[in-house]
């Protein structure tokens, strides 16, 4: 029964990696509650607390790498405030309205309708438009290799 149980939570974690590229699934919190399943399943004796602490921590960490991704990006390439909230309402309506493909058009026109608005530059908003989903490209990357090494760890603790 516990290689089943084990099975089942590499399972879960995979689909989990998985949501840090599909925005339908809430990713890295999926691979924490598969360990904190099977610490559960085990009585937290080799998935200690200790070290469930840590996986919720990084699993606040990625939460945050997501939020903050595309809002960064768009700071780092010279946005203005109205091009990050651009980006942060862009990036609302465009999950709602456009799921995976708004959540990446829509910071991208939020911010670069933001920063026109705000400067009447065409060039400074599209860069800022780009500069946002650079940004949300390396929010998910950074979410990615969260996620792999919550999965290794774990892995490497249960072995």
């Amino acid at each position: 029964m516990n290689v089943v149980v084990l099975i089942i939570a590499i399972l879960l974690m995979l689909i989990g990696l998985a949501g840090t590229f599909l925005p339908v699934l809430p990713g890295i919190p999926v691979v924490f509650l598969a360990i904190a399943g099977y610490g559960w399943y085990e009585g937290f004796k080799v998935v200690t607390p200790k070290f469930l602490a840590i996986m919720a921590g990084l699993t606040v960490l990625s939460i945050l790498v997501d939020y903050l991704a595309g809002l960064l990006g768009a700071k780092f390439f010279g946005s203005s405030p109205a091009g990050i909230w651009g980006a942060f309402v862009g990036g609302i309506l465009g999950l709602v309205l456009g799921g995976p493909v708004g959540l990446v058009l829509g910071p991208w026109i939020g911010a670069f309708v933001g920063e026109y608005v705000k400067l009447r530059d065409v060039n400074k908003a599209w860069r800022v438009g780009v500069g946002t989903v650079v940004g949300i490209f390396t929010g998910v990357a950074a979410k990615v290799v969260i996620g792999l090494v919550m999965i290794i760890w774990f892995l490497i603790v249960v072995f």
